[in-house]
């Protein structure tokens, strides 16, 4: 007899089980988007980080080859170093192809001096250049803007 009450006693209940999973939806509902959240700031840490090494690795350029790489346009720049500098190959597999007007990269006429710009979420940019370093921008990002970061020692 004790044997048939053990068995009965065994396992856990339809509305026990129900509960736990009631439970576990909601906290899984309040920790996803959270974690949405983290995985956006960790893809923006990972550019930022990126720019400050495609800022080193712009200066051994320079070094190497007496001028910073040059190209008419940044597709033009992003297709033709992306091989040579890593940093930029690593920005690029993080914020894709697929709209260049998300980058920009500019010289000045002989090339001693550049400015590169990648837009991050939330209308921020990270901007490196010869003269300034890297920055984090808010907010809106021309061309003069950029423009001011060049040296015009031509």
């Amino acid at each position: 007899m004790s044997f048939k009450r053990l068995r009965k006693q065994a396992g856990f209940t339809l509305i026990e089980l129900l509960i736990v999973i009631v439970i576990l939806g909601t906290l899984a509902s309040i920790a996803l988007p959270n974690l949405t959240g983290l995985i956006e700031e960790a893809r923006v840490e990972a550019i930022t980080f990126n720019s400050r090494t495609l800022l080193t690795e712009m200066k051994v350029y320079e070094f190497e080859n007496d001028q910073y790489p040059a190209a008419a346009n940044v597709q033009e720049f992003i297709s033709n170093y992306r091989d040579q500098l890593n940093a930029l190959d690593s920005i690029v597999q993080e914020v894709g192809t697929d709209d260049y007007s998300k980058y920009n990269y500019m010289t000045n006429g002989n090339n001693s001096d550049y400015v590169f710009s990648v837009q991050l979420p939330n209308n921020k940019y990270v901007v490196i250049s010869a003269k300034e370093g890297l920055e984090e921008i808010s907010g809106n990002l021309s061309n003069e803007d950029l423009e001011d970061y060049l040296t015009l020692n031509e």
